[in-house]
């Protein structure tokens, strides 16, 4: 189950919010390499806002967390018109129901392969119903050279900006991907998720249809 997280429910969540922090550690500062800032054997920045709307995989809150992700308004400074506009051939995508999914995080024991080509589908899967409950239309992303052919075939409409361009060691393209209820039908067909992956704990439990 992906938990839902939002400044409305936050203090439900505050295992599952330190646990995704650290495993954004290990997975991007101590396995990946890339030179983010850490305190506390954590990482987290400048957009980790309370803003921010929080996907985290687990069956409970309190349970151990699989996967991760962080959805941004546009309308707001977010890493791809702030660090990345070099990807895109045109300006970035902006406005109120345009949003930035980053930080997609597997758990750093997820083995590699099918597990975590399942685990980025239930993510794409929960971004979308995500998206669909908060009205959002278009969502963004940047994507390495390993993680941009398995997002654009995931089932939704995903748009490159511009093509791939080197950073670093690495290939990156951004995107932006279209919203409804039929990218999400078809998200789910093409990775066999039979029912919805989201939860959203608040003064009612919300789950998407």
């Amino acid at each position: 189950m992906i938990h839902i997280i939002t400044a409305e429910n936050r203090r439900h969540y505050h295992h599952a919010l330190m646990e995704m922090h650290r495993q954004r550690k290990e997975v991007f500062i101590d396995q990946m390499k890339w030179r983010l800032e850490e305190s506390a054997g954590i990482e987290i920045d400048a957009y980790d806002c309370p803003e921010a709307i929080y996907l985290i995989e687990a069956s409970t809150p309190r349970a151990p967390v699989t996967g991760s992700a962080r959805l941004l308004q546009t309308d707001r400074p977010h890493l791809l018109a702030d660090h990345f506009r070099f990807l895109c051939d045109d300006q970035p995508p902006t406005g109120p129901d345009v949003w930035e999914a980053t930080r997609f995080c597997p758990a750093p024991d997820t083995a590699q392969g099918q597990p975590r080509h399942d685990l980025l589908a239930r993510i794409i899967a929960g971004i979308m119903e995500t998206a669909l409950i908060f009205g959002i239309e278009r969502v963004t992303f940047v994507a390495n050279a390993a993680l941009a052919p398995l997002a654009a075939k995931a089932g939704w409409d995903a748009q490159p900006l511009g093509p791939a361009r080197r950073v670093g060691r690495d290939r990156l393209t951004a995107f932006v991907a279209s919203i409804d209820q039929q990218g999400l039908k078809r998200v789910r067909q093409r990775n066999g998720i039979k029912t919805p992956v989201t939860r959203f704990l608040g003064d009612d439990v919300t789950q998407a249809a």
